[in-house]
């Protein structure tokens, strides 16, 4: 679910966003984000077209960077293309799309809550034949720095950095092994074992 903490420090930093959610609990419930940020917080099928536009300039707004943490697996494969499209619609000139996918079927109760469970490749084949390219460049560059992953209770996910076909995605500057070895550490299970050894928290 989307509480709102990513786009709430997106605009702290300056910066604009948008969240969207397919859920209305966080929203009813107020939970985190939502009663500070509320107007750019929004329920929305992504599966069914819609658009985001700025009212004042009667124009589609365009997005630097779209991410999707958490939702690929939980859409169904015949309404994966109709969301390419809404991201396709919405994504500015050589800005990337950056995801997770988990590679890990999940029923609870009986309800099978993870729609699309395929390896890695296929989903960068899919979106190949949907107009967009993946940059596993740019996913070295993140290192582990990603919101969902191995390091956040995520071990058999992956994450794809896409921009649409014949865009130019940002070029990613070389990163030295010691800030490689850093981002590494941050957040890992042994920093937190330590931390806890420290602080006792």
């Amino acid at each position: 679910m989307l509480w709102g903490g990513a786009i709430q420090s997106f605009i702290n930093d300056g910066h604009f966003g948008i969240g969207l959610e397919g859920s209305d609990y966080s929203k009813k419930m107020q939970r985190s984000a939502w009663p500070i940020i509320s107007r750019f917080l929004h329920t929305c099928d992504i599966t069914k077209p819609f658009e985001i536009v700025d009212e004042e300039k009667n124009q589609r707004i365009k997005f630097d960077v779209v991410t999707a943490w958490e939702v690929m697996e939980h859409i169904a494969p015949d309404d994966i293309d109709i969301l390419a499209l809404n991201v396709k619609n919405h994504l500015a000139k050589d800005g990337l799309w950056i995801m997770s996918v988990s590679h890990d079927e999940e029923i609870i109760n009986g309800v099978r809550l993870h729609q699309s469970v395929f390896p890695k490749d296929w989903w960068v084949d899919k979106f190949e034949k949907l107009g967009f390219k993946h940059y596993e460049n740019l996913v070295r560059y993140f290192n582990s720095q990603f919101v969902r992953g191995a390091k956040y209770g995520a071990p058999n996910s992956s994450h794809l950095v896409l921009t649409i076909k014949n865009d130019t995605p940002p070029h990613a500057p070389q990163q030295s092994m010691v800030r490689k070895l850093f981002d590494w550490w941050v957040g890992s299970r042994p920093q937190q074992v330590l931390k806890r050894i420290i602080l006792g928290t």
